[in-house]
Order: C-alpha cells, then structure tokens, then sequence
C-alpha cells in the first residue's frame, strides 16, 4: 500500500494505483468522462485534471498518473475548477444542444458536469458538426456529431469484447469515431459501446423515446438466458421492462453484457405472452379459469409412474426442488428430466465418475488467472458471450496462452497467438485421448497420477489412442497433438473449457470424462486458473442437476420418457418450459409422443408450438417475475426477486406446482425462502446460505473433489465421402428457443441458416443466401446458404434455435449427421 494525501486527507492505496483510483476507493470525487474500470487508462477527455505538489503544481491527469509514496494532490482548487470549465467549453463547442431530445438526457455525463460546473455560456463559437446519423445497425444508433472523443467505445470494443469495429479517423478538429472505410456500424451487436458512452451519441434503438432515464425504476436481477450468471439491471416503467441499465459494479463482468443479455428483454413483456390457462375442448383451446385447469391436471396426475414430466433448465432452484418433490412424493414418479436428458449427462454423469461431484472444478474467476486455456470448440463464445469477453481479456491484456480444439474455426480463433487445432466432427474424445496418451508416453504426468483411482485401467485403454493413430482419423497431425500435450503439461496452470446444451448432443459424459482425465493426470486441479470448466447452456442447467431433476434410481431419461408416451407407459406428460417438438433431436418421434400422450400439460410464457398440442397450456412467469434462486456454471447461487408485477393472470412455476400439490394430497409448499432453507438443508456446498446472506453478489456452492481415472466411451464417426458432415449448435444472438421471443435477436439473427464452406459451396454451385435443400435420413430442409471461410471442407453447421426451419427435422441426436445438399 502507498500512503498519499488527497485534499488535507491522509489515505492509502494498492501501490499499482492511479490517482484516479486512489481517490474513488477513498470516497473522493474526481470528474472523468473517458474512464472505466475495465479498460486501460487513456487520459482523453481531460477532465480529471489534478495538482501534484511535488510537480511543482502542475495539472496532470488523475486517470494516467500512477501513485507514488507521499504524494500530495489537491482535486478542487481554483485553477483546476477553471481547467474543468474551460475542458467543458470546449467540449460543448461542436456539440449540439439537443439535450430536449436526447434519448441520453438524465444519464449523460456531459449534461450533468455541464450541471455541476455551471457551464452555461461559452466564450468560444465554432459551427456544430453535420456528420451523418448511422442508422444502419438494427441496435445501435451512431450520431457522432455528439462524440466527446473519449474513446471508451473504440478501446471495449477492443480491449474487451475483441471485435474491433471502431476507431479514430482522421486527425485535429476533423477527429472522429469511425468504421472502417467510413461504412456503417456492423458489428456483433453486444452494445457494449452504448453502455461506456458517457455521451449520446451510441443510442440503444429498441429503447429510443420510451421513456426518460428518471422515469425508470431500476431492478438488480440475473440474466434469463445462458448459464454464465450475469447480473443486469431492468429499467422498469408502467410495469414493463423497457431496457438494460449499465452498472460497472455488478458482477465479476462488471455490468458487461452480450447481445442476448442487453438487447433480448423484450419477451419479458411481449404482447404474445399467455395471459389465461386454456382448455381443449371439442378439439379447439379455450379460455379457463385457474381452478378449472388446475382441478383438471391435478386428476390426471394421480397416474403413479404413468405420470412424466420434463422441464427447462430455466427454473428456479426453488421451483425444481418443487417440482421433484410434487413427482416424488404427491404423484409417486421417478419419471422426470431435463435438457433432452443428454444434455447435462457431463454433470449428471461424467464428472460423478471423474470428480465425485456433478459441478465444475473451477470458476469463470479462473480464466484470466490461468497460463493456458484449452477450449474445446470455438462455439464457447457463441454459446457463453461474456465468458468468451473474459477469454478475450485473459489473453489480450494477460498473455495467456489459448489452445483451441474445434471442428471449425470462430472468433476465438482469430485472438493473438491463439492455435486451433481442427478435427473432423465428433473426435473429441479421441484427441483428448491421445492428448492423454502423449502426456504419459513423455512422462509429462503429475508425481501423483498413479495412485489417482483407474490409473491402470485408463493408462492401458490409452494405447488405441497414439497421436499416430488418432491424427490419421482426426485430421489433426501427430505433432500437432504432441504439441498440445507438452503446452498443457508444462504450463503451471492450465484450464479446460467446453460447453455442454441440447444443440452439443456430442457433449455428454464421455466428454467429460475425458477432459476430467487429462486435468487429473497432469495435477491441473484444485488451484486458482486450473481445473475444468463445463458450461451449461440455460441459466440454470447447474441448479437442475443440483436439485436432482434428473432420473436417478431406475426414473426414465427425457429420450426413455418420449417413447413411453407412443408405447403407452406414460398417460400424462407435464412440459415446464420447454418446447421439444422444435429444440429436441428427431421432430418425428417428439410429435409422435406428443400426440399419442393420453394428456399433455404445458406450462410457458408463450402459445409454443409444443403448447398447441395441449390439452391443458397454464400461462407462466418470466424471471422478472419470480423470486428465488439461479445457480450459474460454476456454481454461484443468486438470489433473484420481481422486478415487475405478474403479467395478466400468469403465476410463477412455483406457484402452479404448490398448488397442484394442493389439490392432489392436501399439502402446503410455503414459501420460495422455506423452500431454499430445505435446499440448504440438504444439498452439498449450499450449507448456510439464506436469501439474506446472498445479497446482490450471490455466494459459491462449494465443490469438494475426489479425482477418479474414467475410461471414456468412443465411438469412431463413420463418414460418407458422398455426404457432407453437418453439426449443430449455437448461435452469438440466440440461447434455446426462448431469444426467438427477443426484439433485439430477431433483428439481428431472423432466420435459420446452413453454413458451408467455400470450397463446397463452388463444388455445389450455391452462392450466399442461395434457398437449398439439405436432406439426412430423418428429412429435408429448406435453408438459406451462408457461405463462409470457418467451416472445413466436408462439414455443414446448423443452428438450432428457429421454430420455422427446425434442425431436428434431419438432426436425429447424433453428434454428427451425413447430409446431402441441393440447390
């Protein structure tokens, strides 16, 4: 620490301090518009201006400036109110004062230092600049005739988010935020650059002339869509969430958001929201009342194990812990899953085997306190955004070193010094595996791996796996492997990531197992940057497996669950949230289950396309209007309360599934704070907390490891030489099905899409957007191309999420699909 006086005040701060932050963390205001936490330095703006007596009393900036022992800086003194004002001057001097309409008035930095520092005439004049207004990104209105030149645009989008779509152009006066070429904006729409504008001139369009910053409440919740956790704040007015609001304090990503998280509010208050429980009668939905549904679904539910449910890892904690109650003990099944049932077995099964516990043996945290990263499928930043913006840290700003393993290349891949390792489809287990092997062949392995559990059974089943072996049906050269292992093994702290949901039907508990493996071999756990990483798609997959929703003790799986429906085992089926006939693999068999269930039960925000076939479809809430808990990727339990009033006559899962239990034996569920102390009462790593102690920063579920050697089961991929290998996933703007409810995704991403690389479209004859045909044993569907130099030769990728060009019409769960395409 450095002791140093600021304004007749002794204080102290961290030695890499600047002045700048000396003086926040001892409560000391300085004015700044270029500034943010997360970005480096950058001295632009000029208005954080200080004296430094031992400079003679010179004015430096605060921002730029670091602390030295015994400094003595005064903040406020005459001359330095004059600099302010004269920084102010000049600044307004090309601004226009269009302050009245301004979708920034009430929040911008300038309107208020202007305020404070009673700028109100000016003793210069000059023309207002006419730059054109860009309006030619669908989210982000670009006036740069309001720029204050702070930069803090340029460097996040940079520094943070890796994309690089502004600059400075040209020089003096005429300097100004630009696009390349002078184009218009065209970026990945994160609006990260409208959170850091101090100014108005990056405007969230979906958000223009809704109402003005004071007129909103402002609600601390948790974002509803991936499994990252990030915290955000709703602007709420007239019961209606209308926008983000950016908040530097919340969360380890410090209010940093992605496209989905800032721009997919929208569903919250959807005019397309169910509002009453509806009835099938005579064959057409009706409206009903909540005791006639209710009194209906809690007779049909009184079935034993005839009785099944499936859900969305959307739910609360609360509500699944609920949920299983109600099936186990009201109804007396075992039949309930989640996630398609494959799509958390690297939890619920792989890393049970591997580490004895079904959670992640590291944190986001992690990440940029690691040397290497070893990222299993570019498709981690689609998948998990504001993850990947801590990778882009990690490396950019730390040196980390970034190994990839991917069936194609992505934005990762174009980070500096990051190698991608290409493979054909579905061999992940296979490389891991020689990986594996390459570390034991070089003795490169851990002083402890030998007495680890299943050594010499996994050390003897490596030898199928040589680097030889494994390159020749991989695609990825023996050195190349080699090499990988030796980065691995020697780095001091290395971390596996890869993401897990139900478009990665290849991401189950083999998977895991391997990558268990290679941490547990090369001692790579239970230290701060090491370990391994699995992230689940929903924002909260972890509380799912946590709270046990998952068949365990002879319960049928999701896919086990779906053939009872058409075989007759299962009479009635409760769908929580999910809409399988669009998001589970193979159309044919979900829509034949689901019209040969005696009775379907659906609850949703939305008239889903699997609640059209209901014969009951009750009317649910949104996180913004519940309250509970969600527990992110790496287990870090948030407690979330409404930040609006219920919409019509929709109630919370929890409120629907106490009331069932009700109905059916009488009992009463209490509360969702009762119920969280009976989780922690019960769940390991949850002991102790209440929704008191978690707060707004929430509280880490504690992971205790007991390493075990798993041999992972491998099946090779048979290929056709006459097909081409499609894969599905995820894409940047879109998360399940739920974002196609979104405005801001929708816009950006409308409309399904098959993605094929350059030297097959030429053989085939298809240019972009061209329509075509792909067809696999399961269908045909109509797409348009997209042709793009990241997809090898011989492989096709999908994206899953879109209702009117649904991937399971020729994605039968397989984690590689042969596939013909046709013009």
């Amino acid at each position: 620490m450095v002791n140093l006086t600021i304004d007749d005040k002794q204080v102290t701060a961290p030695k890499d301090s600047t002045i700048y932050d000396a003086a926040r963390i001892n409560g000391i205001k300085i004015p700044i518009l270029c500034h943010d936490k997360k970005l480096k330095p950058f001295g632009a703006c000029r208005m954080c201006l200080v004296e430094v007596e031992q400079m003679k009393g010179r004015q430096i900036p605060a921002c730029t400036t670091p602390v030295t022992e015994g400094m003595i800086i005064r903040t406020a003194t005459p001359e330095i109110i004059k600099a302010r004002e004269l920084v102010l001057e000049l600044l307004l001097l090309n601004h226009p004062l269009d302050c009245p309409v301004c979708d920034k008035a009430g929040d911008c930095d300038l309107q208020n230092l202007a305020y404070e520092y009673k700028v109100d005439t000016n003793r210069f004049s000059d023309l207002k600049f006419q730059h054109e207004i860009d309006y030619n990104n669908p989210l982000i209105e670009r006036d740069m005739n309001r720029c204050v030149l702070c930069g803090k645009c340029v460097r996040i989008c940079d520094e943070i988010v890796g994309y690089g779509a502004l600059t400075f152009i040209d020089r003096g006066i005429e300097t100004k935020i630009g696009c390349e070429f002078e184009k218009g904006l065209d970026c990945e729409f994160c609006g990260s650059c409208i959170s850091v504008c101090p100014v108005g001139s990056l405007l969230a369009r979906p958000f223009k002339h809704k109402a003005r910053f004071w007129a909103l409440t402002n609600h601390n919740s948790v974002c509803g869509y991936c499994g990252t956790g990030c915290n955000l704040t709703l602007g709420v007015k007239d019961n209606k969430v209308l926008t983000t609001i950016y908040n530097d304090e919340q969360g380890f990503h410090k209010g940093q958001l992605c496209a989905r998280g800032r721009f997919g509010y929208q569903f919250i208050s959807s005019d397309k929201r169910l509002t009453s429980p509806m009835i099938r009668r005579n064959g057409r939905m009706t409206e009903a009342t909540w005791d006639e549904a209710l009194d209906l679904v809690a007779s049909r539910l009184k079935g034993g194990n005839e009785v099944a449910a499936l859900a969305t890892a959307r739910l609360t904690n609360e509500e699944f812990s609920l949920f299983r109650k109600m099936m186990l003990e009201s109804i007396g099944s075992k039949n309930f899953d989640h996630s398609a049932g494959y799509a958390h077995s690297a939890l619920s099964k792989g890393f049970v085997r591997s580490f004895g516990v079904s959670a992640s043996p590291a944190s986001v945290l992690d990440i940029q306190k690691s040397d290497l990263l070893l990222v299993i499928k570019t498709d981690s930043y689609e998948t998990h955004p504001v993850v990947g913006f801590e990778i882009n840290m990690a490396v950019k700003n730390r040196g980390v070193k970034l190994n990839i393993l991917s069936d194609k290349r992505g934005k990762l891949s174009k980070l500096p010094g990051a190698k991608t390792a290409i493979h054909t489809p579905g061999n992940e287990v296979a490389v891991l595996n020689a990986i594996c092997k390459a570390i034991l062949d070089k003795k490169l392995e851990d002083s402890s791996a030998a007495t680890i559990p299943g050594f010499a059974e996994f050390s003897k089943s490596l030898e199928l796996f040589t680097p030889e072996k494994v390159a020749a049906q991989s695609g990825i050269p023996a050195e190349t492997i080699i090499k990988i292992a030796t980065d691995y093994a020697s780095a001091e702290k290395a971390l596996i990531i890869f993401p897990i949901g139900l478009a990665y039907s290849g991401h189950t508990e083999s998977l895991a197992s391997a990558a268990a493996n290679l941490a547990i071999i090369t001692g790579k756990l239970g230290e701060e940057g090491s370990g391994v990483l699995c992230m689940s798609e929903k924002n909260n997959g972890q509380g799912a497996v946590d709270m046990g929703f998952y068949p365990q003790d002879g319960g049928m799986t999701a896919q086990q669950i779906l053939d009872s429906c058409v075989d007759g085992k299962v009479k009635t089926l409760f769908i929580a949230g999910e809409n399988p006939l669009v998001s589970y693999p193979d159309s044919k068999k979900v829509k034949s289950a689901l019209d040969k269930v005696e009775f379907l039960v659906v609850s949703d925000l939305f008239m889903t396309e699997t609640a059209e076939l209901a014969d009951v479809v009750l009317p649910a809430c949104s996180y913004a209007e519940k309250e509970g808990t969600y527990t992110s990727l790496d287990r870090r339990v948030q407690y979330v309360k409404p930040a609006i009033r219920k919409l019509a006559q929709s109630k919370s899962d929890f409120e629907i599934i106490s009331q069932l239990i009700s109905k059916i034996d009488g009992k009463e569920s209490g509360t969702p704070a009762e119920q969280f102390s009976e989780i922690c009462s019960k769940t390991a790593g949850y002991e102790g907390m209440t929704y008191s102690t978690l707060g707004n920063n929430g509280a880490f579920a504690t992971t205790a490891i007991k390493a075990s050697l798993v041999v992972p089961e491998y099946t090779p991929v048979v290929a056709d030489a006459s097909k081409l290998a499609l894969v599905t996933g995820s894409v940047l703007y879109h998360n399940g099905t739920l974002s196609q409810h979104g405005e801001g995704p929708v816009h950006v991403c409308p409309e399904a899409y098959l993605e094929l690389s350059r030297e097959d479209a030429a053989r085939l004859l298809i240019n972009e957007k061209d329509q075509i045909t792909v067809t696999s044993e399961s269908g045909s569907l109509q797409l348009i191309a997209k042709v793009s130099p990241r997809i090898p030769k011989g492989v096709v990728f999908l994206p899953y999420h879109f209702p009117a060009a649904p991937a399971n019409k020729v994605w039968s769960g397989t984690a590689v699909t042969m596939v013909s395409i046709a013009k």
